[in-house]
């Protein structure tokens, strides 16, 4: 099986080939020169405007770099699928012309941040997108399903269901649930140690309630995407696990341990992956989170303690209810729960043990 390397490189290596496009419009020009506006005009912006929007602090980048990444993330799912932008026996089938309406949805899916709030933003991308659109080189119809595929990528409302299975445009067949499942897990997975401002962290300079994303991103070494599971390493310093993090939640400031935040992300991460999978085909699908928690030694990085778990789809597919430690019997030692408080003072009490 040949995979493809990358969707957007892929994408653009179909230069010239106008016949497979809709009404041979010249669609990979189309996107080239979107994408120049928006890299130059709305990403670097969208850091500043979160700032302002965001009293308590920013959360993680979501510039240049995120939409490559998330665009890196779709390329993962989409090898999953063993795709084929080419209508061959035995390979999943994806048009080039809805490859253009993804890659445009997730150049535009955050972008709502500049003219709304963090809750608003994924509604106002749709907006942001017709004024941006000033030469008209999208047709109302495309700029209609481009934002609706962008807008579903957040929101708790079912925003994928409430679009069609499949629709015409420009004469040709596009699957909006599909690709909006596909942008909405892409940007779920697309996380890890290169989306934390590491020298704000290091020089202090962060804002407190922003810091526990960012050590989140931070110790998250590598996200794996293989057979139906998605495998989340983390490789954190015990001196990371002795504290506190204030955080906003529901307009409160509250303290966070950072072993309980990566088990707040990790159980996100997979209910997205279940929500999002009912959309994709069948060997799409991802039903299994994996997590290695590396418990490291501030010392020298010798490992101390590995936490691992498993988030797993069985019985009856209801788990509105339940929590991780419910899920996974592994986070519990002598019926504790290993939580925040448990690893703090296993660390304490291997720190007063500890020859010197």
């Amino acid at each position: 099986m040949t995979k493809i390397k990358n969707l957007e490189t892929e994408f653009l290596s179909l230069r010239g080939r106008q016949d497979i496009f809709p009404a041979g419009k010249n669609y990979v020009n189309i996107y080239e020169e979107l994408k120049g506006k928006f890299d130059t005009q709305v990403h670097p912006e969208i850091k500043t405007k979160i700032l302002e929007i965001e009293k308590e602090g920013y959360f993680n980048d979501h510039g240049v770099d995120h939409i490559k990444m998330v665009i890196e993330r779709a390329t993962w799912i989409l090898n999953e699928l063993n795709v084929s932008l080419e209508n061959k026996e035995g390979y999943f089938s994806i048009t080039p012309y809805e490859i253009f309406l993804l890659l445009v949805a997730i150049q535009l899916h955050d972008t709502g941040h500049l003219i709304g709030s963090r809750k608003e933003h994924a509604h106002k991308g749709k907006e942001l997108l017709a004024k941006f659109d000033s030469g008209n080189s999208l047709s109302t119809a495309e700029r209609k399903h481009i934002g609706d595929i962008a807008k579903a990528h957040g929101g708790k409302e079912d925003p994928i269901g409430k679009l069609h299975r499949e629709e015409n445009l420009s004469h040709q067949k596009i699957r909006p649930q599909l690709l909006a499942a596909i942008l909405r897990l892409a940007d779920e997975l697309a996380e890890d140690k290169t989306r934390a401002s590491k020298f704000l962290l290091d020089t202090g300079n962060m804002t407190a309630t922003s810091e526990i994303f960012h050590r989140y991103s931070g110790v998250l070494d590598s996200i794996f995407i293989s057979g139906g599971e998605v495998k989340m390493d983390f490789y954190v310093h015990d001196e990371l696990l002795r504290n506190t993090y204030p955080m906003i939640k529901d307009s409160q400031t509250i303290q966070q341990f950072l072993i309980d935040e990566i088990y707040v992300r990790t159980f996100k991460t997979f209910t997205e992956s279940l929500y999002c999978s009912r959309f994709l085909p069948y060997s799409g699908r991802i039903n299994t989170v994996k997590a290695n928690i590396h418990i490291l030694s501030s010392i020298d990085d010798d490992e101390i303690k590995c936490i691992s778990y498993e988030l797993k789809e069985t019985g009856y597919p209801f788990i509105s209810d339940k929590d991780i430690y419910d899920l996974c019997e592994s986070l519990k030692e002598n019926n504790k729960r290993i939580d925040g408080e448990f690893i703090k003072n296993f660390i304490e009490q291997r720190a007063v043990h500890e020859p010197i």
